[in-house]
């Protein structure tokens, strides 16, 4: 059996053994429903628009406070509402009075009204028809100019980085693990015995990189598409063509990053023999992840600062930092092609270092190997 045919044989048995896994299935479920529930739920609870107050008048004489209330409730980003009867909030003889503390926005924006008519009321006292102390309460409000050009897209686009950063780390440390799980159990059970005198220790490896590496790409793809499908029917998300390129690269950044982690907890994992001595031997890998994921919430504020940049080529981090950049648009097709150079380069390098050691300590059963010891036997 040729080489190529191992790989794809190993892999294929990979992809049937894990998709078909309850925990595999359920996993992606919840998966499937959080992303849409955060996806439809802020849009169809009204989280993110206007606030919506109601009031009720107890005293005639502050109708026109209340009137003024509803008309400049735009510049608070609200609405208000005068109803009859009870209200959480009443204007009555010179205040408000409410059933618990009112919420602060309301408060301002009533002050706000009270001052106008106040005001208002002492102009034309002062001998101001109504039309000039129109004017003088409303001039015109002042015009804001920006230096660089606004993106009114930028904050969605920004949500959408954060779910593609929590998404690709939950991947990848999920896909790892399963690599890892996987090399112990052969070992714990002798299956690798077997496979081993058919094909090569590195031949088994990548094979199984290729196949779980297959099956997380897989995955990842059906929740990008959800979320996407989700959030543009929901109104969240407007779907254009930079969206679409953000999402592509996310998923190719998925494919370096995976390759980079999944050789190293192949490697690591081939070292212990037992599922309770995997924990160990991994640590070391889940906590460069999880830096990583840390690392990528400041890379999410400042995309454009000196730790997003230098973070975009630490092949470790790159795969979490240069997604939310591609999204929010501060990287440039230069520095992602050399970010990808540089990651696919270390990748390339850790790849024979991790057959090795692998095929030094997959075949070992016991104690827990060193590396050193591991990369002797590979040599032996």
């Amino acid at each position: 059996m040729s080489g190529r045919s191992a790989i794809a044989l190993v892999a294929r048995r990979e992809i049937l053994e894990r998709i078909f896994e309850k925990s595999f299935i359920i996993g992606t479920a919840v998966t499937l429903v959080v992303i849409a529930a955060v996806a439809v739920l802020p849009s169809a609870l009204g989280f993110g628009g206007r606030d919506e107050y109601s009031i009720a008048v107890a005293d005639p004489a502050m109708r026109p406070v209340a009137d003024a209330a509803v008309r400049g409730a735009g510049a608070f980003d609200a609405e208000v509402e005068i109803v009859g009867g009870d209200a959480g909030v009443t204007l009555t003889e010179g205040g408000i009075r409410a059933e618990e503390k009112p919420d602060d926005k309301l408060v301002n924006l009533l002050q706000a009204a009270n001052a106008r008519v106040s005001s208002g009321a002492a102009l034309r006292d002062a001998g101001l028809d109504a039309e000039q102390a129109r004017r003088a309460l409303s001039p015109e409000p002042l015009r804001v100019t920006t230096v660089e050009p606004v993106d009114e897209a930028a904050e969605d686009r920004g949500g959408f980085a954060f779910i593609a950063v929590v998404l690709l780390y939950g991947q990848l440390i999920s896909m790892g693990y399963f690599v890892a799980m996987g090399v112990v159990e052969e070992k714990n059970t002798r299956v690798v015995e077997l496979v081993l005198s058919t094909v090569r220790p590195r031949v088994l490896l990548a094979g199984k990189i290729l196949g779980l590496g297959l099956l997380g790409f897989g995955q990842l793809l059906l929740l990008a598409a959800a979320g996407i499908g989700a959030a543009a029917a929901s109104g969240a998300l407007e779907v254009n063509g930079d969206v679409l390129v953000a999402a592509g690269l996310a998923l190719a950044w998925f494919v370096v990053g995976y390759a980079f982690y999944a050789a190293a907890f192949g490697c690591a994992a081939a070292l212990v023999s037992r599922q309770e001595d995997l924990q160990s031997v991994i640590s070391p890998l889940t906590v460069l992840l999880m830096v990583g994921l840390f690392v990528s919430f400041p890379v999410l504020d400042d995309p454009d600062g000196t730790l997003a940049e230098v973070v975009s080529f630490i092949p470790p981090f790159a795969p979490m930092a240069m997604p939310p950049r591609i999204a929010l648009g501060e990287a440039g097709a230069l520095e992602v092609a050399g970010a990808l150079a540089v990651t696919v380069g270390a990748t390339a390098l850790l790849i024979p270092l991790a057959a090795r050691i692998y095929s030094g300590g997959v075949m070992r059963t016991g104690a827990a190997l060193k590396l050193r010891e591991a990369w002797r036997a590979a040599r032996a």
